[in-house]
């Protein structure tokens, strides 16, 4: 039996889990990771809708069997694997997770570290929530979650802008962003913490500190091809960010006029 065969049938020795909030640069973070060839194939595994099981989604004999299925097929032939969980789902996926006989006294981080065998945490974030909250809305409303170099995915409808639901978004991605914080600082765990800004600038420079952090190094001459999604931020993008923070400064400062003038 190949030697390949024969590790990928172990527990993996590097884990890690990439924790993020919608629209933050994760498909292009592994995107870029997947590239390197020795950083396991991270992507949403855990996703499932409310009041779905991942075995039902993927017909797997059983829930058990559907993790240790993932964690075989994604982890690469150095031992690492990777995945990607939003803060949207992540209290779900720990549910799930309790309810395999085998971790049902185990919770959140103690939870984790016992299914992915001590997980690392890589916080992928965005330090542009407006632009981050327009580009959730473009997507809810055109169904275009990425877009592939090689396709051009066509949009369900065009995209309007709405101020209550761009302000909406800000306001989740906010929480969101602090469900993440307090679940480190309760967990004492020190995610290293990646900006998709600075992703998006340096594509090699994100995966060298990804694996400096996983105790990887980048083998010598690796070329980091251009990543399979792209960039989705148009014109659209950025007008409608101007518009809603013209909007918001408006509605703001009237706000606070209102105020004063009950304190006199």
């Amino acid at each position: 039996m190949p030697y390949n065969h024969l590790f990928r049938q172990m527990d993996p020795a590097i884990s890690y889990i990439i924790a993020s909030v919608q629209r933050s640069g994760t498909h292009l973070l592994c995107s870029i990771l997947r590239s390197t060839g020795i950083a396991g194939s991270p992507e949403e595994h855990f996703l499932s809708k409310p009041g779905e099981t991942w075995e039902k989604r993927w017909g797997s004999p059983s829930r058990a069997a559907y993790v240790q299925q993932v964690l075989r097929k994604n982890t690469t032939a150095n031992g690492v694997f990777g995945i990607v969980v939003m803060w949207s789902y992540f209290e779900q996926m720990l549910q799930l997770l309790q309810e395999i006989p085998e971790y049902k006294n185990l919770n959140e981080a103690g939870l984790l570290a016992a299914v992915f065998h001590k997980p690392k945490y890589i916080w992928i974030r965005r330090r542009n929530h407006v632009e981050q909250a327009v580009s959730w809305a473009i997507a809810c409303q055109t169904g275009v979650w990425t877009q592939k170099r090689e396709e051009k995915s066509q949009p369900h409808d065009a995209p309007k802008f709405d101020f209550k639901v761009i302000d909406e978004w800000c306001n989740r991605i906010a929480a969101h962003d602090e469900g993440w914080a307090n679940y480190f600082r309760e967990n004492q765990i020190e995610p290293l913490v990646l900006f998709y800004e600075d992703v998006v600038a340096s594509h090699r420079s994100a995966a060298e500190r990804v694996l400096e952090f996983l105790g990887l190094s980048l083998p010598p001459g690796l070329e980091i091809p251009p990543p399979a999604v792209e960039k989705q931020a148009t014109r659209i993008s950025d007008e409608w960010a101007a518009r809603y923070r013209q909007l918001k400064r408006a509605r703001t400062g009237r706000l606070a006029r209102i105020i004063r003038r009950l304190r006199v």
